[in-house]
């Protein structure tokens, strides 16, 4: 009797076994909102950031995902205009419930939605910008993973007036938060150095106006210009600048794109930008090579240094991610997140990372 009881429960332990494992739920894919420029005059800056990701995590959801969940990219068009961003956040958050936003591109985008950041405390990861509030406020949950535009700008200045001896600087500077961020960031640096800027000018985002700009530097007589926008308004002024006479060394920071903005120049005169990620052609790391092995399946795609962070945004996060619990944990990858600079051998490898050296480095490219 009692023997056939227990047979009995074994076979129905079995049966419960069998029965979960067969139906149990797959776990729920991960969710990621990304709005960038896939439109309009910074549109290639969003695009190749997008494409980046994709690539990476096409690659990841091939072999398995993340514990078996699938990461879904959700990407939106803002044009490069705040008020777009606001909406794309706003359907990201409230509509579709997104784990966290995803590489956002710009300072004044991002700058717009801080309200909806601070109120919604979803977590905003590798935003495409340098700006200073995206490290100094604790009121939003933010992971960045590319050096401030203050280091960048502090490595323009060290060309600039050590290396290039110019003490005549003129900034040409995007009217918005990006603007005045870097404004802020190379005035100061100059000031330390006894220096203020020949002039100041400005521009529109999304526009090419740069004439008035280019008259007020001609004026200073400046020997260096300082750049900060999008690859289309700097290419312009640069070009426009030689035909106007005018002979200077200009320097851009990263949001730029290094390759857009140096396939239009047709100036001889010297530009060297600054970068937050190595030369994907020519680095040597195992991440730089596992990079451009996944890019050769695809050909129509440009490889540059956007279409690298892209990928290395999707790869860092991945690998925080696989090391939480299945189910999505927004602290937990927060806090993996912020060990994975000291702690994760590739990433050390390729920013060239070590106990005396754990800040992010500048990179640079030159025109010539």
């Amino acid at each position: 009797m009692h023997g056939s009881l227990l047979k009995a429960s074994k076979v129905a332990l079995c049966y419960l076994i069998l029965h979960t494992y067969c139906f149990a739920q797959a776990p729920a894919d991960i969710k990621l909102g990304m709005s960038t420029a896939l439109s309009g005059p910074a549109q290639a800056i969003g695009s190749q950031l997008k494409a980046g990701a994709n690539i990476y995590f096409e690659q990841l959801n091939q072999n398995g995902g993340i514990k078996g969940a699938k990461v879904d990219l959700l990407v939106l068009d803002d044009g490069y205009e705040p008020s777009r961003t606001v909406n794309n956040t706003r359907y990201f958050i409230y509509e579709k419930k997104v784990d966290a936003l995803f590489s956002f591109m710009g300072t004044p985008t991002i700058s717009a939605i801080r309200p909806l950041l601070e109120h919604s405390q979803t977590s905003l990861l590798m935003p495409f910008s340098g700006a200073d509030f995206l490290r100094n406020n604790r009121a939003i949950k933010v992971f960045n993973l590319r050096a401030s535009y203050f280091d960048e700008a502090a490595e323009q200045i060290n060309y600039l007036v050590n290396e290039r001896k110019h003490t005549n600087i003129a900034l040409f500077i995007q009217a918005d938060e990006f603007g005045i961020t870097l404004e802020k960031s190379l005035t100061q640096l100059l000031a330390n150095k006894g220096l203020s800027p020949s002039v100041i000018t400005r521009f529109r985002r999304n526009s090419s106006n740069v004439d008035k700009a280019l008259r007020k530097i001609k004026a200073s007589r400046a020997t260096a210009v300082a750049l900060i926008g999008t690859y289309k308004p700097l290419a312009k002024l640069i070009n426009r600048a030689q035909l106007k006479g005018v002979k200077a060394d200009y320097t851009s920071v990263s949001f730029a794109s290094s390759n857009e903005l140096l396939a239009r120049i047709k100036s001889s005169q010297l530009l060297m930008i600054t970068e937050v990620v190595p030369d994907p052609f020519n680095c040597s790391s195992r991440l730089c090579k596992e990079f451009r092995v996944h890019t050769a399946a695809h050909p129509n795609i440009t490889i540059d240094h956007v279409l690298f962070e892209g990928y290395l945004n999707a790869l860092v996060f991945s690998k925080a991610a696989q090391q939480c619990p299945v189910n999505f944990d927004d602290q937990c990858i927060l806090d993996k997140l912020s060990l994975m600079l000291e702690h994760d051998t590739d990433l050390k490898e390729l920013f060239n990372l070590n106990t005396d050296k754990k800040k992010l480095p500048v990179f640079r490219s030159y025109s010539s």
